[in-house]
């Protein structure tokens, strides 16, 4: 597999199979999901990185500016028992509460195919889930874990987040300048 864009392999398997493929690959730089007997390997490429890296440093500073206490989970492996197994690219949980699973996932893909990530992350628990397809930041949310996934162009659980500026910044480079003039803008509409 090479590094300059990501490359996924799915295939199917058992619980047992996923939670093996799982392990053996964990430090080798592979992520694995499973979602009803179809797992999916994926390499990671620095594009991939540096997209959802930027995603993941815009929220934190939307969250700063607008006082959103926020819990960074990153990777965080999420598991329902013989049913689905992933980590998100980055996740976070919003407010003081402890919570056990992650408010907001982040899925970028720079390849098409595998698994649905917004049927996995609603299998997961996910009250919101945001996947980057085909150079666009695409929106899922729900108002209970209960409830069906909807499209969204502005986040429910950052009100006033819309997801076109997030994807406006994701492919700025570097980083630092992708938050530094997202934080302007931010000030800039505070102003208006």
């Amino acid at each position: 597999m090479s590094a300059a864009d990501d490359e996924i392999i799915v295939g199917q398997t058992s619980w047992e199979g996923y939670l093996g493929l799982d392990r053996a690959l964990e430090e080798r730089g592979y992520r694995v999901k499973f979602f009803k007997g179809v797992f999916e390997i994926m390499s990671i490429s620095f594009k991939h990185e540096a997209i959802d890296g930027n995603i993941g440093r815009l929220i934190e500073a939307f969250c700063r500016w607008a006082g959103i206490d926020y819990q960074i989970w990153g990777s965080t492996t999420q598991r329902v028992e013989g049913a689905a197994g992933a980590e998100p690219d980055e996740s976070f949980t919003f407010g003081e509460e402890k919570k056990t699973k992650p408010d907001l996932v982040i899925e970028v893909g720079l390849t098409s195919g595998g698994i649905d990530k917004v049927e996995l992350w609603k299998t997961l628990g996910a009250k919101e889930a945001w996947v980057w397809q085909n150079n666009e930041l695409h929106g899922f949310a729900r108002a209970s874990t209960d409830e069906e996934f909807h499209r969204i162009k502005e986040s429910l659980l950052l009100p006033g987040l819309r997801l076109a500026l997030v994807q406006e910044f994701a492919l700025m480079e570097p980083s630092s300048k992708a938050v530094r003039e997202f934080s302007a803008k931010l000030e800039a509409s505070r102003k208006r």
